[in-house]
């Protein structure tokens, strides 16, 4: 099993797959990114593409950017898709290096209330900060 971030050429060759994961992610936001905006902001040197490989395949995929707040920056996980949650906590290891290698004083994500009780149970040490709250005006 291979776990890194993909080059702007390999996320490119095997957008086909990481659209197809990104689509089920998009599924549960609030309407605030496209899969046209994932890869611009990838292209734009904005966001990391990760990805879980086994025998070839890609298992996993995953977005993060940084956030530089007034006193820390901060490596804020996008999204990340794959087969099970047990698979996609395979990549948090790695992501979390990352963010310790690039400067970073603390790793951050916004999600679904499943992730709430399912992070800490494969990665120690996660916990809710905030609860994010939205309302439609349209």
């Amino acid at each position: 099993m291979i776990i890194r971030q993909l080059t702007h050429e390999e996320t490119i060759q095997h957008w086909a797959t990481i659209s197809s994961y990104l689509e089920e992610v998009l599924k549960h936001g609030q309407g605030e990114s496209t899969l046209t905006d994932y890869l611009r902001k990838i292209l734009n040197n904005y966001a990391h593409c990760w990805a879980v490989i086994e025998d070839g395949q890609i298992l996993v995929v995953g977005l993060t950017e940084f956030l530089q707040y007034a006193q820390h920056k901060t490596l804020h996980i996008i999204a990340f898709s794959g087969s099970n949650f047990e698979e996609q906590s395979k990549v948090f290891p790695t992501v979390e290096q990352f963010a310790r290698d690039t400067g970073c004083a603390r790793i951050e994500m916004w999600g679904r209330k499943g992730w709430l009780k399912q992070l800490p149970r494969y990665i120690p040490g996660w916990e809710e900060a905030y609860t994010v709250m939205s309302k439609s005006l349209l």
